[in-house]
């Protein structure tokens, strides 16, 4: 079982949905929430300012990300993230969770290193126990 998790996704439903599936599976201790990259980014400044301070602050270790977001959206957070966070919080993955089944979308996921899978919508209790078995550290 994963400590943290930040799902970030404009869609309240999803969100519950979401949450729901990974109670279900006992995939996390503590699900944060982001309606869209900007409150993600400013979690992220917070939790960094923090971690100066209590080196033993439990990270989220995967953000599940929607791309197609108002105000900023999953490719600009990833951008942000790769500049600003990656080398105080470089154990963080990435799973892209979106609607969209692009090509070009999963090839461009391919080219930020963090994001470890292209997940589509709804997520499901056995991508989740295939994520927690292959992400999951003892």
């Amino acid at each position: 079982m994963f400590n943290q998790i930040l799902c970030v996704d404009d869609d309240p439903i999803t969100l519950v949905i979401l949450k729901m599936t990974m109670q279900k599976c006992q995939f996390t201790q503590s699900v944060l929430t982001a309606a869209d990259g900007v409150e993600a980014v400013n979690l992220y400044e917070t939790l960094q300012q923090r971690i100066s301070l209590e080196p033993t602050l439990v990270a989220p270790e995967i953000i599940f990300l929607d791309l197609n977001m108002p105000v900023m959206g999953g490719w600009s957070f990833l951008e942000i993230f790769n500049e600003r966070f990656q080398a105080t919080f470089p154990n963080t993955k990435v799973i892209i969770l979106s609607s969209s089944i692009d090509p070009e979308d999963i090839r461009k996921a391919q080219n930020f290193g963090i994001v470890k899978e292209f997940v589509s919508k709804p997520m499901t209790i056995d991508t989740l126990n295939r994520l927690k078995a292959e992400f999951e550290v003892s």
